[in-house]
């Protein structure tokens, strides 16, 4: 077993990330417009752009939690209308 470095262990390789991931050109890397991240190396932009996609896509589910708790609140208030015959 050979040993590697941590940087090989937490970067892979471009042809593994998929190319949804790239932002549009002329937009912030991120959606931030922070100064300091002028100064974040490559690994740091790495794993940057990782917690990036893991904070969208939580924030993806728990808007998908909010849709669905929305929809049963409303079903609820209009059976609750209806039997107190407000229609």
């Amino acid at each position: 077993m050979t040993k590697t470095t941590e940087a090989r262990i937490c970067t892979a390789s471009l042809a593994v990330q998929p190319s949804s991931t790239k932002p549009a050109s002329g937009t912030q890397p991120f959606g931030l417009r922070a100064l300091w991240l002028h100064f974040a190396n490559d690994l740091e932009v790495r794993r940057l752009a990782k917690l990036h996609l893991r904070i969208q896509r939580k924030e993806d589910g728990l808007n998908q939690l909010i849709n669905e708790r929305q929809k049963i609140m409303n079903r609820c208030i209009r059976r609750m209308r209806r039997a107190n015959g407000k229609n």
